[in-house]
């Protein structure tokens, strides 16, 4: 099973527009009024959902009293480190340079509603 976060923002239409930039497509396909959630996808693949903050917590009352954005990261795998971050750094805060960490290189931007991502380089799964 794969693991999908659904960011919480403050305005859906802001964020696909920003995420554009940034090289991802957006999926509306399955929004509707009071169910406003769009499929977020890069290269191809699916990697995340946006979902309006109103629409969020009506849905899951329990996140009521919880801030948009959060202290933590979430990581996306790409083929083309370099473009990607070339691309990125246009349109987005850039929170960590291009780095090499445990023989990985990544860097991280802040996007609209203050998630950071992580950008690092496909790489193969480790056999287990």
């Amino acid at each position: 099973m794969g693991y999908a976060p659904c960011f919480s923002v403050q305005d859906t239409a802001a964020s696909i527009a920003f995420y554009e930039k940034l090289g991802f497509t957006v999926d509306s396909s399955g929004a509707t009024p009071g169910d406003d959630l769009h499929m977020l996808f890069y290269g191809g693949e699916f990697c995340a959902m946006l979902y309006s903050n109103a629409d969020l917590k009506n849905w899951l009352p329990v996140l009521a009293d919880t801030p948009i954005g959060f202290a933590g990261m979430h990581y996306l795998g790409v083929d083309d480190l370099q473009a990607t971050h070339d691309l990125i750094a246009q349109h987005a805060e850039i929170v960590k340079p291009l780095t090499e960490h445990n023989g990985m290189r990544l860097f991280y931007f802040r996007d609209l509603d203050g998630y950071v991502i992580g950008i690092n380089e496909k790489t193969a799964a480790p056999a287990v």
